[in-house]
């Protein structure tokens, strides 16, 4: 059994539940399964993982937001504002490559906390994250996050929104864990085109493997929640949405 580096243990001081190590990875859902959409299943693969951050990504990340992942890198990073010292959630982290982009910015004496609902995923992660470094992974389903509100300091979910069963529950988790003040980032997809058109293409999407969202849908939940200083900026066939937890009076 492969245990959990430092990132882990301070992961696990985290978690409102008990969790089981697995393969270096914390895992709070044992033999519970979260709906698998289609895409999910494909990015569950045993195979998609290990050449996800060489191929899969690279490949349709450019097609799909018009810029290469470093760019996207640095603009989530200047959405999230993240300091060193800070706590950083990445759901739906797949193999880690988004998490570890936050190393740097959390610095030694932060934490950047990756959660997947996939097993096989996660496993990758671990094996792609070099010992001693401030990240942890636990496999957790987004809508029921295994942390207590207001726990964390930033949260993103990038290119996973799309692929979920419930993405609006799973939107709002991520919301109740904010700390006051924190900041969360979204990168999903954006139906285009006049309204009618994008409501068909929205409507039809619930039944495909990836679902579109319309314009709204994403900032509205944002602003339904209580956040401020909500933006969107729609490129190519996606959107990144962020905002803020307010301040607390």
């Amino acid at each position: 059994m492969t245990l959990p580096g430092p990132g882990g243990r301070r992961t696990r001081e985290l978690l409102n539940r008990p969790a089981t190590v697995v393969d270096g990875y914390l895992d709070v859902m044992g033999a519970a399964e979260v709906p698998q959409t289609t895409g999910q299943r494909v990015m569950g693969s045993s195979v998609l993982p290990m050449i996800y951050e060489q191929l899969w990504r690279p490949v349709l990340f450019f097609g799909f937001t018009g810029r290469n992942a470093a760019q996207e890198n640095r603009r989530k990073l200047r959405l999230l504002d993240v300091r060193p010292g800070d706590t950083v959630l990445d759901v739906a982290c797949g193999p880690g490559n988004t998490t570890r982009t936050l190393m740097d910015a959390v610095g030694a004496g932060g934490l950047a906390i990756g959660a997947d609902s996939s097993a096989t995923m996660l496993a990758q992660a671990v094996r792609d994250t070099a010992p001693g470094s401030p990240v942890g992974y636990v496999r957790a389903d987004a809508v029921d996050l295994p942390f207590d509100d207001a726990t964390v300091d930033a949260v993103s979910c990038y290119g996973a929104l799309y692929l979920m069963d419930d993405p609006f529950g799973a939107l709002r988790e991520m919301i109740r864990v904010l700390v006051p003040g924190g900041r969360i980032a979204v990168l999903t997809t954006c139906a285009r085109g006049p309204a009618p058109v994008r409501r068909i293409g929205v409507a039809a999407s619930r039944w495909a493997p990836v679902r579109l969202f319309d314009v709204d849908e994403v900032s509205d939940v944002m602003r339904d929640a209580g956040l401020v200083d909500v933006t969107r900026d729609v490129t190519a066939a996606s959107q990144t949405t962020s905002g803020r937890r307010p301040e607390s009076p």
